[in-house]
């Protein structure tokens, strides 16, 4: 009986859902919603729906929920399964994360160390940066946890935030290997590589070293539209020495600048364009 409520309860969930996007988005999305509605389980519209979603910055959470209803857990291990929870699921208690954490051992057998690690090493940063943010000491105990837990990463996990302490202490020694370490773990993580790299050019004097985090923060200015990413890299370009390059992008940052409006931002354009002549 209470599976038959619960179930109940997610088609309630799940028409309200539809009728919301529905009504918010294009024809294209209205198509997939109906396909997806027709038949839950079926992997292939569930993943189109997903990608539209994501492409319109729209949270999949709810159809993730229900296509996982129509899997048994035992199927995680397939491996278009793994692909959705890798790809959409987010929330590090959701029950198909937390199955993947307790049977971490046959996921890496299947799909590689690499590949779900960087996974839950993703989702566990994300969940603890909000606490650090927002409460320290609910951040140590959680991370206590993982360590108690006997994660495998949680090295990892821990120097993804410690970094941040060799930073203040200006420890650059610890820093620059650390950071590899990190770019090592998170190599999509572009909001930490712009923060590395603004610390390294806090803190690191040595060239050879710095040319190695030059060679990362190219990743954050991949889409040219982040002034604080593009402002880095225009300082550790000139100071590793790549003039041409540090040219090129003081020229974006500004244009960006002039776009915005902002004085800050145009007060630090025009400090970077000085630099470079």
């Amino acid at each position: 009986m209470k599976c038959r409520i619960l179930f109940a309860a997610s088609l309630i969930l799940m028409s309200t859902y539809c009728a919301i996007a529905i009504e918010k988005t294009t024809v294209e999305l209205h198509a997939l919603v109906k396909i997806f509605e027709q038949n839950p389980s079926d992997t292939k519209a569930t993943v189109q729906l997903l990608k539209e979603l994501n492409k319109q910055g729209k949270s999949g959470q709810e159809v993730v929920n229900r296509y996982f209803q129509t899997q048994k857990e035992v199927d995680y291990y397939k491996d278009y399964n793994w692909a959705i929870v890798r790809d959409y699921v987010t929330d590090v208690n959701a029950p198909q994360l937390q199955y993947v954490f307790k049977n971490c051992d046959k996921f890496v057998e299947l799909f590689s160390k690499d590949d779900v690690f960087q996974k839950l090493d993703n989702v566990l940063v994300n969940h603890l940066e909000q606490l650090y943010k927002q409460n320290k000491a609910d951040y140590e105990t959680s991370l206590k946890k993982i360590k108690e837990g006997g994660y495998e990463h949680y090295d990892v996990v821990s120097d993804y935030f410690y970094i941040r302490q060799l930073r203040a202490d200006k420890n650059a020694e610890d820093y620059f290997y650390k950071a590899r370490k990190l770019f090592r773990y998170f190599p999509e993580n572009r909001q930490m590589i712009k923060e590395i790299t603004a610390g390294a050019l806090e803190i690191m004097t040595d060239v050879s070293r710095l040319k190695v985090i030059q060679l990362w923060a190219g990743k954050t200015v991949e889409t040219q539209s982040d002034f604080d990413a593009i402002y880095n890299y225009v300082k550790i370009s000139q100071k590793c020495g790549f003039y041409d390059v540090a040219k090129r992008y003081a020229s974006v940052a500004n244009k960006l600048a002039v776009k915005s409006g902002s004085g800050t931002m145009k007060e630090l354009a025009d400090e970077l364009m000085k630099m470079i002549n």
